[in-house]
């Protein structure tokens, strides 16, 4: 299976950092692999989010319902 392509976003200023990390990883929870922020040019930052692809026999079997009555 070939890697998925890495979302980076460029230009972000420093106080939207955590808030940009913070969305990649409810968007993507167990899938995200690494988060990688790198300076770029006065007060900007470049962010890479890069995920992985998740085997659906684990998704189905972590997925699982409870007793319906509880």
């Amino acid at each position: 299976m070939p890697r998925r392509p890495a979302i980076i976003e460029r230009n972000i200023p420093l106080f939207l950092i955590p808030h940009k990390i913070k969305d990649g990883i409810s968007n993507h929870g167990d899938e995200l692999e690494r988060v990688v922020v790198s300076r770029g040019g006065s007060h900007f930052y470049n962010i890479s989010i890069r995920t992985r692809p998740v085997k659906r026999e684990l998704v189905r079997s972590r997925h699982k319902p409870g007793p319906a009555g509880k």
